[in-house]
């Protein structure tokens, strides 16, 4: 039995999926731009308690990422990889198969093999595309009992932080005093530990999604501007700007503003700060700034 038929994956939190519509894909979408894919991984673990992992492994891994898969020994981060690799390639068939009038064919899992820049960035090999489709770019997270992906015509990054106790005990490591105060100024109903589950995931979105080898630094990225989507309740989410400390002439720590692109559509859901970033024109609209 196909695990796409007998797993479910899981709904994206109304924030996110009230701007995800329109391509018909799933749990996720964007007009074909891109493609967000949410997998339970609680789901995932009990499927497995009746099914052979090598069944599904052969249904949904390249040989070397099954070689990959059977290394690691690790409970928790064998399940884990396991569901991100099956949460990026769901996103990547919903994606290839919205993103034009006649898409191209979509690869099988099997046959296609995520691999990794020096910075671990995943990456879809040149070569796994029939026509002159562009290859699209992926992100994969995971927290808790989730994971997460996106696939998307442009760099692209994708983060979800379970807000747990100790993003506190490592808060000065991606937390600045002025972000800590911008969080508390501009959410005043949310919880400390809430503003550091969404600024981490925030953060981690734009890593991502900023093509830099090696990747910023926590700190490095500096949170300047917190919109609110129109709307009473917010629904759409918030979206965080930051700006990029960077040396100028020598002198370190001078701000210099992203383009505008390189923004993170951010929320907070059942006790995650989910977060998506995608460095393509106006990505996000409908938001101000009050």
């Amino acid at each position: 039995m196909s695990v796409r038929n007998s797993l479910w994956f899981a709904d994206l939190p109304r924030s996110l999926a009230s701007l995800m519509v329109g391509n018909g894909c799933g749990n996720g979408g964007g007009g074909g731009q891109f493609a967000v894919k949410l997998l339970d991984l609680d789901h995932l673990r009990a499927f497995l308690l009746h099914r052979d992992e090598a069944a599904l492994g052969r249904e949904w891994l390249h040989p070397l990422e099954q070689e990959k898969l059977s290394s690691l020994r690790h409970q928790k981060r064998h399940l884990e990889w396991l569901g991100g690799r099956i949460c990026v390639k769901e996103a990547l068939r919903c994606f290839m198969r919205h993103s034009r009038p006649q898409p191209p064919e979509v690869p099988a899992a099997p046959h296609l093999q995520i691999i990794h820049a020096p910075s671990g960035r995943p990456l879809v090999p040149q070569g796994v595309l029939n026509g002159d489709m562009a290859i699209p770019h992926i992100s994969i997270s995971h927290s808790g009992k989730y994971a997460m992906a996106v696939a998307a015509a442009a760099p692209c990054g994708v983060d979800i932080q379970e807000n747990r106790e100790t993003l506190g005990r490592v808060r000065e490591r991606f937390c600045s005093p002025a972000e800590g105060g911008l969080l508390s100024l501009r959410l005043p109903g949310l919880e400390p530990s809430e503003h550091l589950a969404l600024l981490w995931a925030a953060k981690e979105s734009v890593k991502k999604a900023v093509l830099l080898e090696p990747m910023p630094g926590f700190l490095e990225l500096e949170l300047t501007r917190i919109d609110c989507s129109i709307g009473s309740d917010h629904a759409g989410g918030l979206l965080f700007t930051f700006a990029l400390a960077m040396e100028d002439q020598g002198n370190v720590g001078t701000l210099a503003s992203l383009s505008s692109p390189f923004q993170a559509l951010v929320c907070l859901d059942q006790g995650y700060g989910i977060a998506l970033c995608l460095s393509c024109a106006s990505p996000f609209p409908g938001f101000h700034h009050a």
